[in-house]
């Protein structure tokens, strides 16, 4: 069954002369799990908000060929900052009947009631059976049960990690009863167990979901359609992530092929038609007195003959080009990162040995040990909360552990990405703050391209640019400064697909050592020389 159909959909922003989408097309059905890609920036958050009907398109139609489907939208980024309990926070759903739930609640907790009390009392009792809420109370509980919520249900919202944050506003969506689930990179900031919950759950679930996401293996293991935004076009195939860019690419060669068939026959025709003409246009009227009548009809005859035809082959060629073109493929220019050569002992390059650290009196390490090596790259596995952020900020010098020792090899230069992004300044202009390098103007723009940021970005202030956007200023900035130790936090978060791979290729030729925490497996899997589980040490 059909939920929701977009036809013919443009928009464009009122500041901007050229729109960024161009006559997208999509169906959403019951149960279809659909991954909708492309680059940062290129329309998938204004094409989410045009379907939740915060934006209306420029042109083209949305129907509904059963009814108005609910919709219920998880975005970007978002933790649960509520001073409620969690079951108090999913009761709240429907205010209406959380107000009744919470008012009897408190009325049943005291000891003693006034007179006045006992008849609200009474009241309450009457509106929770004549609305159902015992019924509401139980969907509640289904709902945390499903999602493994019900150890939680008396936690504070605001004292959630991040993956149990997305569990609890998954669950507030599910009580709605969507027909569509809109999710907006729905994998940041969840751990690897996490994220394998929320691919069982998504794989589970038996309505409609349209979601966001960069991440590769994710996609690969839930999406049933992929949608990719481009250059203000959707393109949907079926399948996932890895089917999809094989196909892709052998669509590509195909148009390739077809194209550079097409160009060598209008090459042809083109000759053709310019042999005939200029035989045709080489005949001499003066020469009927000369060769006589017979002779000038005949060769008059063949002259208009060969320029009708001259005529006819340029008609096909019109008719080629504007009703059956071939347009070239586009391929999309390689971008390459390359973190340069950089000075490199032979020797250990940090030693952790017997450290302690605590937070509020919790111990986050205790007796810690870790060595690197040169060129090794180190992935820090664990939970959510077990410590991996907090090793490098203890290696970065941020923080200083209670007992033990970090020591450095000589000459060791440190470079720090932070996943929060709280080193770019938003008031700072991307200029002033690329040119503290020590860079040249120049040869930034040429990085900034190298990255995937646009030229004309170097003229805004930081905290215009997108999340996506940030992160690969910050990275270029890492880019910049020859560190031969490089200390990452999550740096695949905000990036696009794409924007993943070429860090995790540059990162492989690195030829500096690396400590990095990701949830990403096929990044993982690019970069990673060896593991160490902060859950375990």
């Amino acid at each position: 069954m059909q939920f929701i159909q977009l036809k013919n959909i443009h928009y464009r922003y009122p500041d901007q002369y050229k729109s960024i989408l161009n006559g997208i097309d999509l169906v959403i059905a019951e149960q279809e799990k659909i991954a909708l890609i492309g680059k940062n920036g290129c329309g998938k958050t204004t094409l989410i908000r045009i379907i939740l009907g915060d934006l209306q398109a420029s042109q083209g139609s949305i129907s509904y060929p059963v009814h108005q489907p609910v919709i219920s939208y998880l975005p970007q980024d978002t933790k649960v900052s509520a001073s409620l309990a969690v079951e108090d926070f999913l009761l709240r759903v429907a205010p209406a009947k959380y107000e009744v739930i919470s008012r009897l609640r408190h009325l049943e907790h005291k000891q003693e009631l006034s007179e006045a009390e006992g008849l609200a009392l009474a009241t309450l009792w009457h509106e929770y059976h004549s609305l159902d809420l015992a019924s509401w109370e139980a969907d509640v509980n289904s709902v945390m049960l499903e999602m493994d919520l019900m150890e939680l249900k008396q936690r504070l919202c605001a004292s959630l990690s991040g993956g149990e944050s997305t569990r609890l506003q998954l669950a507030a969506l599910l009580l709605e009863k969507p027909d569509i689930l809109i999710l907006d990179e729905p994998t940041n900031h969840l751990d690897l167990e996490q994220i394998r919950w929320l691919e069982d759950w998504l794989n589970a679930y038996a309505g409609a979901v349209l979601y966001v996401s960069h991440d590769k293996s994710f996609i690969d293991n839930t999406a049933s359609k992929i949608a990719e935004l481009a250059d203000g076009k959707l393109e949907v195939r079926m399948g996932n992530y890895e089917s999809f860019t094989r196909d892709q690419t052998q669509l590509k060669e195909h148009q390739l092929v077809q194209y550079r068939q097409r160009q060598n026959l209008l090459r042809n025709l083109r000759e053709a038609a310019q042999k005939r003409r200029s035989w045709a246009s080489s005949f001499q009227p003066e020469t009927r007195s000369e060769g006589g009548g017979a002779v000038y009809e005949s060769i008059f005859n063949a002259a208009r003959t060969q320029m009708q035809q001259a005529r006819n082959v340029e008609k096909r060629i019109a008719m080629l080009n504007e009703r059956y073109a071939v347009e070239r493929p586009s391929f999309e220019k390689p971008r390459k990162l390359d973190f340069g050569q950089v000075q490199q002992s032979r020797k250990e390059l940090l030693n952790i040995s017997g450290l302690c650290f605590s937070y509020g009196g919790s111990p986050v390490f205790s007796d810690f040990y870790l060595n690197l090596g040169s060129g090794e790259r180190i992935w820090l596995s664990g939970a959510n909360g077990s410590g991996k952020t907090t090793l490098l900020k203890l290696i970065a010098g941020e923080l200083a552990p209670d007992a033990g020792s970090i020591s450095f090899a000589n000459r060791i230069r440190i470079g720090y990405y932070r996943q929060d992004l709280t080193e770019l300044d938003p008031r700072l202009m991307v200029r002033a703050y690329l040119l503290s390098s020590g860079r040249e103007e120049g040869q930034i723009r040429t990085l900034m391209g190298c990255i995937g940021l646009k030229d004309s970005l170097i003229e805004e202030r930081i905290g215009k640019l997108s999340w996506g956007e940030r992160a690969k200023l910050q990275l270029l900035m890492l880019l910049m400064g020859e560190y031969n130790l490089l200390l990452l936090d999550e740096p695949t978060n905000h990036l696009d697909l794409k924007s993943r791979e070429m860090l995790g290729k540059a990162l492989h030729d690195y030829n500096g050592s690396l400590i990095f925490v990701s949830h990403d497996r096929a990044f993982i899997g690019q970069v990673s020389t060896r593991e160490v589980n902060v859950d375990r040490d």
